[in-house]
């Protein structure tokens, strides 16, 4: 089944990296856009059906007003097993950096999670395949089109997959605020997933016990957490800065 891509930045993803998935495209008027120029370049290459409509036009189409002028019906985003991507990264120079979602419900976190795992240079995001927020327009709007970008492994089980992720040598290490090991304690610099827990009630119990080193992010003030999105770029970042940066010099 066809999802509605809405947005310039989900579309124009969908196109670079999938073309042949796009059945169908649908643009208000918007003259002199060049993402919309873009959109119908590739578009005319690949001879997917443009259709005109305005504004309102598309809103109705979508029961939303946040398309931006452009809608795009596209095949179901494609996902990878688990084991496929594992040797597919064994086979590179880099170290293994992974990213596992224990049950991330909400569209806009998880969108925003999976943006940030690209812009950190991370090969894979894990989620279950039940209580979890499923692969939809949302979360590719959420991502900005990041979701294009990266594989996307649904597991049944977390637990499981982290165990199969040890059995291949990689770390598991869990976000968790009550650790005694803070993310700044802690060695990134090796073949390592990181673990995400879910909005309010954190890792699953069984999911912490899995991991191989929970680590906490320090907070000032009255909150006890951070959104699970936040939690998660200020330590895929970190992991980011000791895996790449660190003891490299600052431009002057």
């Amino acid at each position: 089944m066809a999802l509605t891509l809405y947005g310039i930045h989900p579309v124009l993803a969908a196109l670079r990296a999938r073309p042949r998935a796009v059945h169908r495209i649908m643009l208000a008027r918007r003259a002199g856009d060049p993402a919309m120029a873009e959109i119908l370049d590739i578009a005319q290459r690949h001879r997917i059906a443009v259709d005109r409509d305005d504004n309102r036009g598309l809103s109705r189409r979508l029961g939303s007003e946040q398309h931006q002028g452009v809608l795009a019906d596209v095949e179901p985003f494609p996902l990878a097993d688990l084991d496929d991507t594992l040797r597919a990264c064994r086979r590179g120079d880099a170290k293994i950096f992974f990213l596992v979602l224990d049950g991330i419900q909400d569209p806009q976190n998880m969108g925003a999670l999976i943006r940030t795992a690209v812009c950190c240079g991370v090969q894979a995001v894990l989620f279950p395949k039940d209580r979890a927020a499923p692969l939809s327009p949302a979360v590719a709007k959420a991502s900005a089109g990041a979701i294009e970008q990266i594989r996307l492994c649904r597991v049944v089980n977390i637990a499981a997959s982290i165990r199969q992720l040890q059995q291949h040598g990689v770390w598991v290490a869990g976000c968790a605020p009550q650790a005694q090991r803070t993310i700044y304690a802690f060695d990134f610099d090796c073949d390592l997933a990181l673990v995400i827990g879910a909005e309010g009630r954190g890792l699953r119990p069984l999911t912490a016990r899995t991991c191989d080193e929970l680590l906490a992010i320090p907070l000032r003030g009255a909150f006890q957490s951070l959104n699970a999105s936040a939690a998660g770029a200020v330590a895929l970042f970190e992991a980011l800065r000791q895996r790449h940066y660190a003891g490299v010099k600052r431009d002057a």
